[in-house]
């Protein structure tokens, strides 16, 4: 089941504006009804509830919840507006982790802008246990160094080609961050260094591509982003734009198993480029973790990576 949230456009008005922020303009009284339909699409965020298989999870840590978003593109005073919503939003959920998977902003003209405000809303998330970052493709296009620092200052630990592990009731579990696929900064081996096979891994990867040169490391689960869904989803086809993923378009959004693990792709918060959504609202995830039977799912899919990643350093 889901929670379905919108955002109140008055409360949008009476926020304050970031310095330099463009106010928004208001249409022809005639197309007001068609603004307000597809402000609505842009706006309405579901809170996703799954139950997610992980591969190793100890059996005391069965049930533990965890929250992700992704794919803010804090650009304008609406997705900054769109964030505290979904914030709020997530700390109903009382999560013991929380995940934030990369694409924070458009550009560098924006992330200077919003900066403050983006360090602010993260601020206020209240994970019992914990709040892991990565950086993905448009975060190193404008600043690594900027976005990295006002993710650290909200209270976020970034993961960068590295691990953390976590004792969350009395059990081990790690939260592995593999630095972005097209900015060529994935290193999955540097990133698992140090980890035994038989540890519960949960991994962090903006783009879900990533899996191509991470499977032989054994992922206990994988959560991505980078393809907001698919932006129109058409109900028992899915997404008509080009696929611009390799390891196929049933991986554009929600669970998929991809050989002996699975993978998570959230739809994202905001848009880029096109400002639009149908039948693909913003999402905030909300996990239940789950134990994964090791040779359960057969059928999943076997595909073979490429023989050199085209955008990535990977060290697989």
């Amino acid at each position: 089941m889901s929670t379905k949230l919108k955002l109140v456009a008055d409360g949008q008005k009476r926020r304050r504006r970031e310095p330099g922020a463009v106010p928004p303009r208001k249409p022809p009284i005639p197309l007001r009804p068609l603004h307000r339909m597809w402000r609505k699409t842009i706006d309405g965020i579901e809170v996703a509830a799954t139950n997610l298989p992980v591969r190793q999870l100890p059996p005391g840590l069965t049930g533990l919840v965890a929250c992700q978003i992704s794919d803010l593109h804090v650009d304008r005073d609406e997705d900054l507006a769109r964030l505290e919503a979904a914030v709020k939003a997530i700390n109903r959920q009382q999560p013991d982790l929380v995940f934030l998977t990369g694409d924070y902003f458009s550009g560098g003209d924006t992330m200077r802008r919003y900066a403050d405000g983006f360090r602010r809303a993260l601020a206020s998330l209240n994970p019992r246990v914990g709040l892991f970052a990565i950086l993905g493709n448009h975060d190193h296009w404008a600043s690594a160094s900027v976005v990295g620092d006002a993710l650290k200052r909200a209270g976020a630990r970034l993961l960068a080609n590295e691990h953390q592990r976590v004792v969350i009731r009395g059990d081990h579990l790690v939260v592995v961050g593999i630095d972005d696929l097209w900015a060529r900064k994935a290193e999955p081996t540097r990133a698992f260094r140090g980890l035994a096979p038989d540890e519960c891994t949960i991994v962090l990867a903006h783009n879900p591509d990533t899996a191509l040169y991470a499977r032989h490391l054994a992922p206990g689960v994988m959560l991505s982003g980078h393809t907001h869904g698919g932006v129109v989803r058409i109900p028992y086809y899915g997404s008509p734009i080009r696929s611009i993923l390799r390891i196929g378009k049933k991986f554009y959004a929600g669970l998929n198993r991809y050989n002996e693990f699975y993978i998570y792709t959230n739809r994202g918060l905001g848009t880029f480029w096109l400002r639009i959504r149908i039948n693909c609202r913003p999402e905030v995830s909300r996990f239940s973790l789950a134990m994964l039977e090791e040779g359960a799912g057969s059928e999943a899919a076997a595909i073979e990576p490429p023989r050199r990643p085209r955008r990535a350093r990977a060290s697989a």
